[in-house]
C-alpha cells in the first residue's frame, strides 16, 4: 500500500470514528483518449490515491459538508458526501462501457444548503488546473450515461422552498456570487428533462428570473436500464448559444434528438453583478429537493467532455456516433 493510499484510509477511519461524515475521496483517472477529449471522468479507482495539498472542513448548519483537496489531473477536485457509502464505485457489465460506474445514493437528511445532495464537482484538466466553462469554451460535446434504481421514487415537493421539486444528476453550476440555480442541468424526477436559466438573471422589471424545466420529447426514466445522453452545446451569454441533446436507451442503436434550443444563451450573467461569466463549473451525482422517507439511488457511467462528437462518444459510450441531421445520430459500434 502506498503512502497516499495508507493516509487516505487512516483519514477515513479517523473521521468515521469521530462522527465526521464527509470523507476525502479521490479519483484515479487514465489519460484522455485523445487531445480533443478535455475531460475523461472515468470512475476507475475513485476513492483510492490522491494528492492532498490542503484540507479544510466547510460547515452548513453546524455540519461538516465537504473536504477540499487537489486531485490528480482529469478528475473532479471536490466531493460533497454525507456518509462514507454515498458515492461508491462498482462494475456493471450492462453499462455502456461495461466497466466502473459510480453508485450515488441520497438519503433523507443528507442536507447541504437548500436540498439534499451527494456530488463531485469542479473539473480539472489534463494539467490539474481548474476546467470551468466560459464563453471561450466555444462548441463542445458531453457524454453521460445514467441508470436509476428499479424501485425509483421521485423526490418530493419541498414546502420550505416554495413547494419546489427538483432532482439533478449533472449541472452546470452558476457563478457562486450569483446565488442562482444552474445555467443547465439534466434532471431525473418523474421524467428526464433539462433545466435552464441562462442569459441575464435579471428581467426587465429588475427581478430575478426563475429556471425553466423542459421535459424531453422522450422523457421516460426506464428504471433499471441505462440511458445515454449526448449534449451538443455552444457556449454563449447571448443568443449565439445553442443546446441540443440526444438520447439512446439500453439495447437501442440510434441516438434520437430529445431537446433542442438554437439561438439562446447557455451561460449566465447578472446585470447587477457583471464580470463573472467565466466561473461556471460542473457538478454530478444527485441533488434533490428535501424528501423525507425517500432514498434516491442511481448509477453514472464516465462523464466525458471534449470538442469532437465522435471521440467524446467513444470515450463515454464505446461507440462512434455520426451526425445524421435533423433528429437522429447513427451509431457505429
Amino acid at each position: 500500500m502506498t503512502f497516499h493510499k495508507a493516509l487516505f484510509m487512516q483519514i477515513r477511519l479517523i473521521l468515521k470514528s469521530l462522527g465526521i461524515v464527509m470523507p476525502i475521496l479521490g479519483i484515479l483517472i487514465t489519460s484522455p483518449v485523445s487531445a480533443t477529449v478535455t475531460f475523461f471522468g472515468d470512475w476507475t479507482g475513485f476513492g483510492s490515491e490522491f494528492q492532498l495539498t490542503t484540507a479544510q472542513t466547510m460547515y452548513v448548519n453546524g455540519k461538516p459538508i465537504l473536504w477540499v483537496a487537489d486531485w490528480r489531473p482529469n478528475t473532479w477536485r471536490m466531493v460533497t458526501e454525507a456518509a462514507i457509502d454515498r458515492l461508491t464505485v462498482m462494475t456493471d457489465p450492462t453499462s455502456p462501457k461495461k466497466g466502473a460506474v459510480l453508485q450515488v445514493q441520497v438519503l433523507p437528511g443528507d442536507n447541504a444548503g437548500s436540498g439534499e445532495r451527494n456530488e463531485v464537482f469542479r473539473m480539472l484538466d489534463v494539467t490539474g488546473a481548474n476546467l470551468p466553462v466560459t464563453g471561450a469554451s466555444g462548441h463542445e460535446f458531453y457524454g453521460v450515461s445514467v441508470k436509476l434504481d428499479p424501485s425509483w421514487t421521485p423526490p418530493l415537493k419541498d414546502p420550505a422552498n416554495w413547494n419546489s421539486q427538483w432532482g439533478l444528476f449533472l449541472q452546470l453550476h452558476s457563478p457562486d456570487s450569483f446565488n442562482s440555480p444552474p445555467a443547465i442541468a439534466l434532471s431525473a424526477i418523474g421524467t428526464f428533462g433539462v433545466q435552464m436559466l441562462a442569459g441575464n438573471l435579471i428581467d426587465a422589471k429588475g427581478q430575478r428570473r426563475n429556471a425553466e424545466l423542459s421535459v424531453f420529447t422522450n422523457g421516460a426514466l426506464n428504471p433499471g436500464k441505462w440511458v445515454q445522453f449526448l449534449l451538443d452545446v455552444v457556449w454563449a451569454g447571448d443568443a449565439k448559444g445553442s443546446l441540443t441533446i440526444y438520447r439512446r436507451d439500453e439495447g437501442k442503436t440510434a441516438f434520437t434528438q430529445v431537446f433542442s434550443k438554437i439561438g439562446v444563451p447557455t451561460l449566465q450573467w447578472n446585470s447587477q453583478d457583471p464580470g463573472n461569466i467565466g466561473t461556471h463549473y460542473w457538478r454530478c451525482g444527485y441533488y434533490r429537493s428535501v424528501s423525507p422517507g425517500i432514498t434516491s439511488r442511481l448509477w453514472l457511467g464516465p462523464i466525458v467532455r471534449g470538442t469532437t462528437l465522435s471521440e467524446v462518444s467513444v470515450a463515454a459510450f464505446g461507440a462512434i456516433v455520426i451526425p445524421k441531421p435533423p433528429s437522429a445520430l447513427s451509431v457505429r459500434n
